[in-house]
């Protein structure tokens, strides 16, 4: 993801890819590289910020040097940072992109996971109309470059907004139908008269179709207020459930 962003000119925040055997070796490397002290050591694959750590002492990385050590890793600069998702779709005509989302990660009520997603807000106070328009594009050139190499239909792309910069950074991006799918797809059929998905669907089906795409991303672009939560068991233990909400 990282590499594919930088070429097509999506940058991450800033970081380098490596391996590390010792928290010495991971200093040293972030230390070359500008990184600071504060790092975020991530590995290639995970759900929901669990294999995403947080490292700034000997102790820490002896708390998770067991899932580290031996494994690809990308070492970020530790931003102060507002995060967030846009979920977006590359087709034959090119990228369709989808409202802009901030995250809601961590609030213990609703997760176990430290730092662990939690639900989308879709109020545009957030994140300013300037940063909305960084990040559809960001999305659009990504899709663009994901279309190249081959792949078709929705992704989702997950963002920062360095606080302390202004600048707007690659997160991750989960190549799939995602946890923004819902808020998605309830605001750009109501809004847009057509679900975004219905893209993925189009992309993947034996039709000859064609799109005004910038006139169907207009109709996506202004949004009433929507948000959604997403509520996890939050105690370590096995519970039988003998009555639900309908």
């Amino acid at each position: 993801t990282t590499r594919l962003g930088n070429e097509a000119g999506v940058p991450s925040a800033p970081n380098i890819m490596t391996r590390c055997d010792t928290y010495e070796d991971l200093v040293e490397k972030a230390s070359g590289a500008g990184l600071g002290s504060r790092l975020v050591v991530q590995l290639p694959y995970g759900d929901s910020g669990r294999t995403t750590y947080f490292i700034d002492s000997v102790e820490d990385w002896d708390a998770y040097a067991e899932k580290l050590i031996g494994e690809d890793l990308k070492v970020m600069k530790n931003v102060r940072h507002l995060p967030g998702s846009v979920e977006a779709v590359a087709t034959r005509h090119g990228t369709l992109v989808g409202p802009v989302q901030v995250d809601l990660t961590g609030f213990e009520e609703l997760t176990p996971y430290k730092g662990g997603w939690c639900g989308n807000d879709c109020a545009p106070i957030s994140f300013g109309s300037e940063n909305q328009a960084r990040i559809r594009e960001m999305a659009r050139k990504l899709g663009n470059r994901l279309y190249e190499e081959g792949y078709s239909g929705v992704y989702n792309l997950d963002y920062l907004i360095d606080l302390d910069g202004d600048t707007v950074y690659l997160g991750e991006i989960n190549p799939r139908i995602s946890g923004a799918s819902p808020l998605t797809n309830l605001i750009t059929s109501r809004y847009g008269g057509v679900p975004l998905f219905l893209f993925h669907l189009l992309e993947f089906m034996d039709v000859d179709w064609e799109c005004d795409l910038d006139a169907v991303q207009a109709r996506w672009r202004d949004f009433d207020r929507w948000s959604q939560l997403v509520l996890k068991q939050t105690t370590d233990e096995v519970e039988i459930i003998t009555e639900a909400p309908a």
